[in-house]
């Protein structure tokens, strides 16, 4: 497998994983190269695999740190359970970890496959909330688990 930083060329690449996973496809302005934060992409013999992004927030947003957080991450079903999550996830925390000490990620709290991947990963739990920046889990039915990992 190799990752690599996505480009405007695989923006067609990256709509076909989106709609495969039922999610969003993900616009030319969140791919375009921005300085603070970063879009992968994993391949297996150059077919694209799986997708993951981060973000940047400068500014605490109520109980929300500022940082580097980990977003979207999309690999599609036909992919799954083959560790292409986890090599994106450690490849994004390395990418943030040569700007900063500390990750951030956040998850529903009923998606135990994603915790349990991140966990294994060191992330740690760090708070329990309905809303974190301006996300919310199942229409505000289930709360959002706020997790970090340090280097």
């Amino acid at each position: 497998m190799q990752i690599r930083e996505a480009t405007l060329d695989d923006l067609r690449y990256i709509e076909a994983i989106c709609d495969a996973s039922d999610r969003t496809p993900w616009t030319p302005q969140v791919v375009a190269p921005i300085g603070d934060r970063v879009v992968l992409i994993a391949a297996i013999q150059n077919e694209i695999v799986g997708i993951a992004k981060t973000h940047f927030h400068s500014e605490l947003d109520g109980t929300a740190p500022a940082g580097h957080y980990l977003g979207g991450i999309v690999v599609p079903p036909n992919f799954r359970r083959r560790g292409i999550g986890s090599a994106l996830t450690r490849a994004r925390m390395e990418w943030i970890w040569s700007r900063s000490s500390t990750v951030y990620y956040f998850a529903n709290e009923h998606n135990t496959a994603s915790i349990r991947m991140h966990e294994t990963l060191g992330f740690q739990p760090i708070g329990r909330f309905a809303e974190i920046r301006g996300v919310t889990a199942d229409e505000g039915r289930s709360e959002l688990v706020l997790f970090q990992a340090s280097r």
